[in-house]
Parts: structure tokens; sequence; C-alpha cells
């Protein structure tokens, strides 16, 4: 079902310090840590003496150390000791974990998910995740098909019924075209766009312009703005509003698989306003950074009681539309890995490249 030769988010660095993070992504049990020189390392979570669960272990001389009987891995999976035999014993040679290569970069942990075939590319690089304004979320595990919910981070279409409580407000339910779909010369990103006719954009006025220019640096109304899509093979996906000033507005995801009923969610705002100001900083915290919680909430309400959740591809015949272009693509692009890796795609993939709207 899933790409396994592919890099994926397993934390944030700042989750990793000196306690290991236990986090099962792609159906594996890993654990990550940090070694002696700050180096972020993975490995898979089985000890190999009797099981023992190494996310539940501490960090000793920057090794892995596991909470049974004492056995200690270092970053490359090589058992390094073994309290049991004493100094003077041989520690056996198949006493090793499988390691999994680790990238680390812009705050984030990325993790190559198969042991056995080494990385060939490096995850993308966006200066936006350099900004200074930058609100990331939590980790959450949510409960969720894997497409469901990449798919859902995707698309506009639910926000104006899904969020009529939060985010929603406002938001017409009908949608202007996606009308670009260009793909990467790689193959492993996608992006698209979203323009509004002048006679459906909504511009705001009176109080609820001053208070959109407090919370998010903007005197327009984001909700029927022009704006861009962007996913990637990394299971991003980015939506992107330019502001009249040049500056950005970003609101971007990442979904890690952690078993067919279950993602890991790394989800953040950015503004790459450089002066945005203290007052701006602290009322998005206090209004819009803990109404994202609800947002969530609102998500998991949805995707996680789809009837879809036996199906490890979700709706065996989706119908879809214009708003699902996006996500389409990335269906079409993660299918392909699959099959590159001689498996068979778990969902039913379009194998023509979308076509762009009038």
């Amino acid at each position: 079902m899933f790409a396994q030769q592919n890099w994926y988010v397993a934390a944030r660095s700042s989750e990793l310090s000196r306690e290991p993070i236990a986090r099962r992504i792609l159906e594996q049990d890993l654990v990550l840590f940090r070694d002696n020189t700050g180096e972020a390392r993975a490995l898979h979570a089985m000890c190999a003496h009797r099981g023992g669960n190494l996310g539940r272990g501490r960090v000793v001389d920057g090794c892995i150390e596991c909470p049974w009987h004492g056995w200690r891995y270092a970053g490359d999976g090589t058992c390094t000791h073994i309290p049991s035999i004493g100094p003077e014993g041989k520690v056996p040679n198949l006493a090793r974990v499988p390691s999994f290569p680790v990238h680390e970069a812009q705050g984030f942990i990325y993790v190559w998910t198969s042991a056995e075939h080494a990385p060939d590319w490096t995850p993308r690089s966006h200066d936006f995740f350099d900004a200074d304004f930058h609100e990331a979320g939590p980790a959450l595990n949510q409960k969720g098909n894997f497409i469901n919910t990449i798919e859902g981070a995707c698309d506009d279409s639910h926000v104006f019924i899904a969020h009529r409580k939060t985010i929603g407000r406002g938001m017409p339910a009908q949608l202007a075209p996606i009308s670009i779909v260009d793909e990467d010369a790689d193959g492993r990103g996608l992006e698209a766009a979203m323009r509004w006719p002048a006679e459906q954009q909504r511009p705001l006025n009176g109080f609820n312009k001053w208070l959109n220019n407090l919370l998010l640096g903007t005197t327009e109304n984001t909700l029927t703005a022009d704006k861009t899509f962007r996913v990637e093979m990394t299971c991003l996906v980015i939506h992107k509003y330019v502001k009249a000033d040049g500056n950005e507005l970003i609101i971007y995801a990442f979904v890690t698989p952690s078993d067919a009923t279950h993602n890991w969610f790394f989800a953040g705002f950015i503004d790459t306003n450089p002066r945005r100001s203290r007052l701006s900083k602290l009322a998005y915290r206090m209004v819009l950074g803990r109404q994202l919680q609800d947002v969530f909430a609102e998500d998991q309400d949805v995707i996680g009681t789809a009837l879809s959740d036996d199906l490890p591809g979700g709706h065996p015949q989706p119908v879809s539309v214009n708003a699902d272009l996006v996500g389409l693509g990335f269906r079409r692009m993660y299918a392909r890995q699959v099959e590159r890796e001689g498996a068979v795609p778990a969902w039913p993939v379009a194998r023509s490249k979308p076509q762009p709207v009038a």
C-alpha cells in the first residue's frame, strides 16, 4: 500500500531532545534518538534479544538502551553492550536491529523507511520554513485513512461545511476553478493554482478588515483570494497566498502514514513578513492558534468516521470534480512510486495527467 522508498516526516526537531521518541510509521515501530554528536538516529524499535520496545528505553552514551535487559544499540543498529555477559563477553554478530537513514532540515526529521534501499534523493527545502513567524502545531496521531487524510489537506471544498463553525465562516460553497497543474520534472511534486474572478471575491470592511489585518497581516479576504497549492512525495501539502505587500501566508501539513487507519499530522502557519508586529503575533496565537485545534478536531470527526477504514485505498470508486484535482495528482504521483517498487497501489488511480481547466 505504501511507498517504502520514500522520505516521511517522523518528528519535529524540537521534539527530539535527550529522551527518545517512539513512532509507528508505515506499520513499523521505530525509535528516534540523538547520539553523542546530536545527530538524529532512527532504528527499528524491536530489540533483537526478546523484542523489548526500544521506544520505551533511554539514551545512554549516545546509544538507545532496551528497558527490558539493558542491551544498547548504536545509531547504525549494532549492539554495543549486553550487561549479562560482562565486560569480557562477546556480543553476538546477529545482535543488531535495522537502522533507517535520517535527514534533518528546517526543523523536521525525515526518515527513509526502507532499510534495504539507500535513498537517492533528499527532501526539497523551502525558504518559508525559515521565516520568523512560524506557528507550528503539535504532532498529532489522527484516526483516518491515509489517502482520505492527505486529499482532505489538499482541497478547499470541504471548508465551508466541515469547518463552518471555525475557519469556514464566510467561505463560499462554489469555488474558483483550479486552473493550472504543473508537475515537477522529477515527478516528486505538483503545483496548481486557484484564480478567483473579480465578481466572486468578497472584500472585507470595517471591523472584519481590521481584525483580519491583526491576525493575518493583510486587509484582503483570504477566503476568496488567489492562491497556489503544492503537494510533494514527502506527503507535504502547501497552501500559499501572496499578499498585496509581496509577502506570503502559508498553511502546510505533512501527513505521515502510521498504519492503514492512522496518520501522523504535522501542520503549521507561516507569514514571511519579517516585520510582523508583536501584537499581531500575540493576537494570532490567542485567537487563530487556539482555533486551529478545533479545526483539527473537525477534520478528525469527518475523516475518522469515513466509511473506508477497512479499505486501504479508501473509496473503491470515488467520483471526483475539479476541486479534487490536486489530490488526484498526488494519487497518481504516489502510485507511480508504489509501482516502481513492484507493488500494486491500493487505490484507483487516473493514469493520465489531470487536464487544466480553461
